[in-house]
């Protein structure tokens, strides 16, 4: 793990800049960051746009991590777009220290921006790594930053408090952008977030969980439902900033298909067997 954003801007010019030929939905958060990605994706996805979506980690292979429209690459794409990575990292790593070089983790996410300028995306949501201000995903300028919760995770590299945590993550936020912000959001955090959005004259905006209620999701879990009305919520300030109004049958055909593998997922009858995996306290109460 090596913070800095210097060798991905390197990986990014070497690679001619792909993160600049689409708009971006950037999510940050402790928890629930995969699922609002993939809601994200889908919701905008359903409104006729072509979306690529980047999420970490995988449960059994590399490439679940891209998707173009819902679809995860096939074996010789992912590869690729690795090997195209795989040339830059190279390039980036004769100008470094002997001491440092690209990390896996920028490896991939080199790999997916390229892929996503590749395959012709309008739109990319990108899920954020560790933190935000120095996280390899942050090349991208993003007018849309979703901020799911903040929640007391690797304090060794990101600070002891809610209060430092938040200032990492919201570290991102764009000039006169959106910040959607997470329901229930600490105290703390929320503090953080108003005062970073005054500073940079950016709206907040809040989930309607009114709007997807009543909607039928094939993402089971209390917390599902709370992660797609902030997902909801992203994607329609996205689409207002484009012009476009967001949709109640789009949101219905996204609800019912998005499905996230890992999650409360339900893999056998008899007897009831759940798949599930949290990374910390606050995910295995959710």
């Amino acid at each position: 793990m090596r913070f800095g954003l210097d060798r991905m801007h390197r990986m990014m010019t070497a690679l001619s800049s792909p993160e600049r030929s689409y708009d971006a939905v950037h999510v940050l958060g402790t928890n629930g960051k995969s699922s609002t990605t993939r809601m994200t994706a889908a919701i905008l996805q359903e409104h006729g746009l072509r979306i690529g979506a980047y999420t970490s980690p995988h449960l059994r292979s590399y490439s679940e991590r891209v998707l173009i429209d819902g679809h995860e690459l096939d074996p010789g794409a992912f590869a690729e777009a690795i090997a195209r990575a795989s040339w830059a990292a190279d390039r980036v790593n004769r100008t470094l220290a002997e001491d440092d070089h690209v990390t896996q983790f920028e490896l991939l996410t080199a790999a997916a921006l390229w892929q996503m300028a590749r395959e012709d995306v309008q739109v990319a949501v990108i899920e954020a790594g560790l933190g935000g201000r120095y996280d390899a995903t942050s090349v991208i300028d993003a007018p849309i930053t979703v901020l799911t919760n903040v929640g007391l995770e690797h304090t060794r590299w990101l600070g002891p408090t809610i209060t430092d945590i938040a200032e990492e993550k919201l570290a991102v936020v764009a000039s006169s952008g959106t910040l959607v912000l997470g329901q229930d959001l600490e105290p703390d955090a929320l503090k953080v977030a108003e005062r970073v959005a005054g500073e940079r004259h950016a709206e907040i905006v809040r989930p309607q969980p009114e709007l997807t209620a009543s909607l039928p999701l094939r993402a089971p879990g209390a917390f599902q439902r709370r992660n797609f009305a902030l997902a909801t919520a992203a994607a329609g300030a996205y689409l207002n900033r484009a012009g476009l109004a967001l949709t109640a049958r789009a949101l219905a055909r996204a609800g019912a298909e998005t499905e996230m593998r890992g999650r409360l997922q339900r893999i056998a009858d008899d007897p009831p067997t759940i798949l599930d995996g949290a990374p910390n306290p606050a995910a295995v109460t959710a």
